[in-house]
Order: structure tokens, then sequence, then C-alpha cells
């Protein structure tokens, strides 16, 4: 059998079981697949509610699709962990850049950094450990022991 012809791969987030064509037509709608996509995303995201879950879509010519999730984003479950909506200002937005707007325990990174290391660039759960520091330094989140 012949392999499918590609028409397009695009990362789509949204939340997890919350994905509805309302949000998505203008990313989906081109390729007739909104409808279906987000009932299958639902589908295979019930568990991951209240999360954003990252999904490489990768779209046919025949309007099927595969999908692919990954684990979600540093970003938001350190700011989960610190019980907050954003993080600092940027610099070119007025914001000062020692300024610190939450705390995280090491626990926390720790936590963060065995969840996420199947997807970054590392060899050991300390390096995972530094590349989640370096997120939440950048956030303007402090790390208390």
């Amino acid at each position: 059998m012949a392999d499918k012809k590609i028409t397009r791969v695009m990362i789509i987030r949204a939340e997890g079981g919350d994905a509805n064509p309302a949000k998505l037509g203008q990313k989906l709608g081109p390729y007739g697949i909104g409808g279906k996509f987000c009932q299958t995303f639902n589908q295979q995201t019930m568990d991951r509610q209240g999360e954003v879950v990252p999904c490489v879509l990768t779209i046919y010519e025949d309007r099927t699709f595969d999908l692919s999730f990954k684990t979600t984003p540093v970003t938001f479950l350190i700011l989960k962990a610190a019980g907050l909506d954003k993080g600092r200002k940027g610099t070119d937005k007025g914001g000062d850049p020692k300024n610190t707007v939450g705390k995280i325990t090491k626990a926390d990174v720790k936590r963060i950094a065995e969840y996420k290391k199947a997807d970054l660039n590392v060899d050991s759960i300390e390096a995972a450990m530094r590349c989640v520091e370096g997120s939440a330094k950048s956030m303007g989140i402090s790390i208390v022991e």
C-alpha cells in the first residue's frame, strides 16, 4: 500500500478535553477536519483536563489525520506550582528583570523535571532541573529550598 500524502503538519495547543471547532476553526477549517479533530482530541485527553496539551497534528490529503501528544509546557507547570496566572512582564513591556512574582520549591522543580525529561534534550534529571530553573527565573519565579 502506498503511503498517504501529507498535506500539513502543525502543532495545536488546547486544554485537555476542551477543544472545540469555534476556537480552532481558523486553523483547521481549510482542511475540513475541525469537528472530527476536536472530538478525537477531547476523547484522548479527558484525563488531562485543566492542563494545556500540545499535539502534533499530521493532516493527510484524504482528510484523515494522526495525533501525537506531547507533555504539558514547562511554563504552564511552573505557573500552576506557583499558584499564578502569569509570570513577570518582559523588559520590552516595562517589567523589571529583578522583580520576582512568585516562588516554587526544589521539590516542585524536581517533579516538573521528571515529568518533562522525555521532551527535553538532556541526559540527566539534574540537567532537566536546570532547564526548569532557568524557565522559572526568566518568568520571575524564585526557587526556594
